[in-house]
């Protein structure tokens, strides 16, 4: 079903106008940014809307709180059609196909035509790349599994943790040093530290190494500080739920009791069939202004 909740005027209406219109994929962090900063930069009578599939933007930095039971979903969550009262449009459908030589989009069935287009639509997360990942544990990059970490957390008891990173490439860079210096935090105020060991297993050769090695030194120290083990270059091939084991490409194996990863990252099918993913398996853009090889179209 498509809605555009603007004052209940049709879609079909809305989206003609004489005006220049932007269409922004996504109403994520991004998407969100980037329409708040065109509403402001763009006169009156250009069109600014903002298409996701959900009704409520999701603030993910705060995945981590709630899953320590710290924040509850509904104080990180907000109706995207609030976007109407700043003067940018909002429209709630599927994405289903991109055009970006002609700069329409299908949602829901309907065809919208833009001047040009945002891409903002994230990543998929695709756990099931790495066989035994998805029946194992939780990911905290997703409300679901950030409410059942807690709730797996207020069962502990005690016995190894382990967080997992399952590619070298994922979003928020930060989110599972954070998220593994959380748990043990959990763990200490609830009396448990002294019975939990706490791994840290990462595809990557250290800690957010596009922040440069100063920032990427600080972040392991502040991890092994707190007593968590950092085991940089392990990169998962496959899990087995039965008897609680990760296998690595070098070999080695550990066991665990509660597993937490951050799962492999895809760019989303509707990018791949647009023909925007390079040979990155990303979208390339302009690094001076975020432009794909298609003109007025950015990511």
């Amino acid at each position: 079903m498509l809605m555009i909740e603007s004052e209940n005027i049709p879609v079909q209406e809305t989206l003609m106008s004489d005006s220049k219109t932007v269409l922004i994929l996504g109403g994520g962090v991004g998407g969100l940014v980037t329409a708040n900063t065109l509403r402001k930069l763009l006169p009156k009578e250009d069109r600014v809307v903002v298409i996701d599939r959900e009704k409520n933007h999701l603030f993910q930095p705060s995945l981590l709180w709630v899953m320590i039971g710290d924040r509850r979903p509904e104080k990180i969550s907000r109706p995207l059609a609030r976007l109407n009262r700043k003067g940018i449009e909002f429209v709630c459908g599927e994405i289903e196909k991109i055009n970006p030589e002609e700069k329409t989009v299908s949602v829901s069935g309907q065809t919208l035509q833009g001047d040009a287009l945002v891409i903002s639509l994230g990543a998929e997360l695709a756990p099931a790349a790495i066989p035994g990942l998805a029946e194992s544990g939780q990911t905290f990059y997703t409300l679901k599994g950030a409410e059942a970490i807690r709730e797996e957390l207020a069962r502990f008891k005690g016995g190894p943790i382990v967080i997992l990173t399952a590619t070298p490439m994922y979003k928020c860079p930060a989110a599972p040093y954070e998220a593994a210096m959380l748990i043990e935090y959990d763990c200490r105020r609830r009396g448990l530290r002294q019975k939990t060991q706490i791994d840290l297993y990462s595809a990557e050769p250290a800690p957010m190494g596009t922040a440069g090695p100063e920032v990427s030194a600080a972040v392991r120290q502040m991890v092994e500080n707190r007593g968590i083990q950092y085991h940089p270059n392990h990169q998962v091939t496959r899990v087995d739920p039965k008897i609680r084991r990760l296998s690595f490409a070098d070999g080695t194996s550990a066991d665990y009791n509660l597993l937490f990863y951050v799962p492999p990252h895809h760019p989303p099918q509707v990018v791949r069939e647009a023909a925007l993913v390079g040979e990155t398996g990303w979208v390339s853009v302009n690094r001076q202004n975020l432009e794909t090889g298609f003109k007025n179209v950015y990511a």
